[in-house]
């Protein structure tokens, strides 16, 4: 993805309660699994991320985790860890716009379906469009004998 250099994200985050964890449907949606000092921290970076949709963070082992995957395909999971909790962007990432070129586009990973930057579809989805489906696992989405889209599967462009 091309950015700009000083690119603006404005995001609304909504935090879990204490004692809970983020678990994807896709380990490939993992997109940052490090250390970080503060909650505060880590909302920063998955705000400035425009790939993060969802991050976790255990404030007692300091883990922050940040995550491509929003609720659609993944879960808020009630851990018996106590110090930990989860962070979630309250909307869709938008596309990101170069004024010198006078292009935008999706984060990686999204697509673009007229109005905003959705997920990319994995294995067996229903797909409205040719780029719907996550490329980087070699998914495509198929067209019917009807020339409709239909679903994501794998290898077949």
């Amino acid at each position: 993805m091309n950015s700009p250099t000083h690119a603006i994200y404005s995001s609304k985050l909504s935090l879990s309660l204490q004692g809970h964890e983020f678990q994807p449907q896709y380990g490939v949606q993992l997109i940052f699994n490090k250390t970080a000092q503060s909650r505060l921290l880590r909302s920063a970076a998955c705000s400035q991320n425009p790939s993060c949709r969802t991050f976790d963070y255990d404030s007692s082992s300091h883990r922050c985790r940040l995550f491509e995957a929003d609720l659609t395909n993944g879960t808020i999971l009630a851990m018996a860890f106590q110090m930990s909790l989860v962070g979630t962007c309250q909307e869709n990432r938008y596309q990101t716009c170069l004024s010198i070129t006078n292009t935008c586009q999706c984060p990686g990973n999204s697509y673009w379906n007229g109005s905003m930057c959705p997920l990319q579809l994995f294995e067996n989805a229903a797909c409205s469009q040719i780029d719907a489906c996550r490329s980087d696992l070699n998914l495509s989405c198929i067209i019917n004998s009807y020339g409709e889209f239909t679903q994501c599967l794998i290898g077949i462009n």
